[in-house]
């Protein structure tokens, strides 16, 4: 079984490879062959991934190429594409999910015949419905037309197939007329900002507690010296995230590449998890600046264990090519998810020689493979963030993180001061 990928480049969509699987009903760990098309070879910029750049030959593969991992669809996305197909889910339909809903992932790509599938979808649905804009105030109220929809039209054009994660959430677009629209409705042309919108689970007060608290916990990171795109907006129990994938320009909108951790690393098999220094020496080797790159990355992780991000999974974490330029997408997914009452646990752990985990920050940053000109740079540039750490808990209440959580946080930013200091 095949599928075609199209990748976005200089303003339009275009065939880009043809992916075989031998087996789909295998799921992920079917050996696979990427093809890409003579036309891209000829004319086409952008590789499908970092890990295949563009030439002639096919690649021949064990699994099937990571990058369509980050096109599965997940969560909210994957339950309503179940229902509205009547299918059980079992990873034995990945592949048949992947060709229905991967019509507007992140990124710069998207499966051909999943966005055929979505433009059938909407041959049956009237325009007026389609095309339909609102306001934002109808968002806050999940006016009950707004509520339809999403329910009728916008779980597809919202995007919502193509995101993972379980906390529910759309994209959307604001129209250069300031009304709203599901981010696939509205045409490239007539948009002006785009965004990622989540919403609490709703389950407990603990879902709504931490989603309320990931904006402070972004603008922490910001004043932290971290690189963080923009800090969302939290408005009636809604996180508004303005995407970093998006950029609206002169010319038009521009896509740009991204990739998780899950394809940088090659991870076909999601209980089989690398170590971090794994992960940081793959970063290492797409970075256009590795040192740079490492930096940023441990300083995450620092602030990861200090203020309770234990959601470290590596969907949570991704590169971007902008410019020429390959490095860390800005951080994203960063809240307080020690909280979550299903005891969420770190994905990636840093390890010694002998596997074992470790969590002081002296012995992980001795294990680290790096060359030697980076270790003194690295070592003054953790002092100056240990000095500013003396000042997190400040930082946080001027933030608006809930005094209870900066509380629950005194011992574990104090131990990591005390770490960085030795």
């Amino acid at each position: 079984m095949q599928c075609t990928i199209e990748i976005f480049e200089r303003g339009q969509w275009k065939p880009c490879c043809l992916v075989e699987a031998d087996a789909p009903e295998a799921g992920p760990a079917s050996p696979s062959i990427l093809s890409y098309f003579p036309s891209y070879i000829k004319e086409g910029t952008l590789p499908v991934s970092l890990h295949y750049p563009i030439r002639s030959e096919p690649y021949r593969l064990v699994h099937w190429p990571s990058f369509l991992l980050d096109l599965i669809p997940d969560g909210e996305g994957r339950e309503y594409l179940l229902y509205e197909h009547h299918l059980p889910d079992n990873k034995a339909l990945d592949w048949q999910l992947m060709l229905l809903g991967a019509i507007n992932p992140l990124g710069n790509l998207r499966i051909r015949e999943a966005y055929e599938a979505y433009r059938q979808h909407l041959a049956g649905k009237a325009a007026t419905w389609i095309e339909r804009g609102f306001t934002i105030q109808e968002i806050l109220e999940r006016h009950e037309d707004f509520v339809e929809y999403l329910e009728e039209h916008g779980m597809l054009s919202a995007g919502t197939t193509s995101i993972h994660g379980k906390t529910p959430k759309f994209l959307m677009t604001q129209g250069k007329d300031g009304l709203w629209y599901a981010d696939a409705a509205l045409p490239d042309e007539k948009s002006a900002r785009h965004f990622l919108v989540k919403l609490s689970p709703g389950r407990n007060l603990a879902d709504w507690k931490v989603l309320e608290n990931e904006a402070g916990y972004l603008h922490v990171a910001r004043e932290m010296g971290l690189f963080v795109s923009h800090v969302p907006k939290w408005q009636s129990d809604m996180l508004f995230i303005p995407r970093f994938d998006r950029e609206v320009s002169g010319n038009g909108v521009i896509r740009h590449p991204v990739e998780s951790l899950v394809s940088l690393c090659g991870i076909a098999d999601e209980s089989v998890m690398p170590s971090q220094n794994a992960v940081l020496k793959t970063l290492r080797r797409f970075a256009s600046a590795p040192a740079d790159m490492t930096l940023e990355y441990i300083k995450r992780d620092m602030l990861n264990m200090a203020l309770g991000n234990t959601d470290n999974h590596p969907c949570n974490t991704a590169m971007e090519s902008v410019g020429g330029k390959t490095r860390l997408a800005p951080l994203f997914n960063f809240a307080p998810s020690h909280l979550l009452i299903d005891d969420i646990s770190r994905s990636l752990e840093w390890v010694n020689e002998k596997g074992e985990i470790l969590d002081d920050w002296n012995e992980i940053i001795g294990t680290l493979d790096l060359p030697d000109e980076e270790r003194h740079p690295m070592k003054n540039e953790l002092k100056r963030f240990s000095e500013k750490l003396a000042f997190l808990s400040d930082i946080m209440k001027k933030a608006g993180i809930d005094d209870d959580i900066i509380e629950a946080r005194y011992y574990s930013i104090a131990n990591l001061r005390t770490q960085l200091k030795e």
